[in-house]
């Protein structure tokens, strides 16, 4: 009974964290950028003991435009079964977390890991909403980050007057596992590279936009927008 109710308020503690969480909103201004901001960043691979190595293999990155119905436009169908696929999977994990399945010893990293799973999941299931349908959104966008084929960020963009704002930002959650836990296998970097693929795009094909936008709710997303030039968007 008392590791029952121990349980019981352990995943209230992580349930009042979940809610408590609360985002920062950055901006930066396209003229502040830089050429070195724009240059693709190599993978980070995690190997044994939790060390990192400088991948050959670089990023890829695609722009995927809502332009069409999902019926008529195949890299739409694709990033569809892709989101499904991550949700299903962010699912599994947070339920073989919840089973005692996968254990972490480390209550605290378990905690945060939780959080993000679960902030990961909600943004992939308001993404699937977009992505899914036969409804077409000119001023909406999904800039998409891969290693070896394997898509590791979604970032969904929304254009208005002259700001391009990031709205969601999703990992594969299976590589969010990886890099929070140190394990092998888990790429890093992907959200640095993404980033900088939505810059690129701006400056290359964007010229009326003025400013990027992003509302952030993770500490390391935040850290990595901060190094890449955000700062907190200043009320007028």
């Amino acid at each position: 009974m008392n590791k029952l109710f121990i349980s019981f308020l352990y995943l209230c503690l992580i349930s009042l964290s979940t809610l408590s969480v609360v985002g920062n909103d950055l901006i930066i201004d396209v003229n502040e950028l830089k050429n070195q901001d724009l240059t693709s960043i190599p993978p980070l691979l995690i190997g044994e003991n939790g060390t990192s190595k400088v991948s050959e293999t670089i990023f890829t990155n695609e722009k995927i435009t809502l332009e069409q119905p999902i019926t008529a436009s195949e890299p739409r169908k694709r990033l569809k079964i892709i989101v499904n696929g991550y949700i299903s999977k962010s699912k599994e994990i947070l339920d073989s977390i919840k089973d005692g399945s996968f254990i972490i010893p480390d209550i605290s990293q378990k905690s945060e890991l939780i959080i993000n799973l679960r902030n990961n999941y909600s943004f992939l299931r308001e993404a699937i909403e977009f992505i899914d349908s036969n409804e077409i959104f000119p001023e909406y966008n999904f800039h998409t980050t891969k290693f070896k084929g394997n898509t590791l960020v979604i970032a969904k963009t929304y254009k208005y007057g002259d700001k391009l704002g990031i709205t969601l930002v999703m990992s594969n959650p299976e590589n969010l596992v990886n890099n929070k836990l140190k394990l092998i296998g888990g790429i890093k970097r992907a959200s640095v590279e993404n980033v900088r693929s939505i810059a690129r795009d701006v400056v290359t094909n964007e010229p009326s936009i003025k400013s990027l936008s992003a509302y952030v709710l993770s500490p390391t997303l935040e850290s990595n927008y901060r190094r890449f030039g955000f700062t907190e968007e200043l009320c007028n």
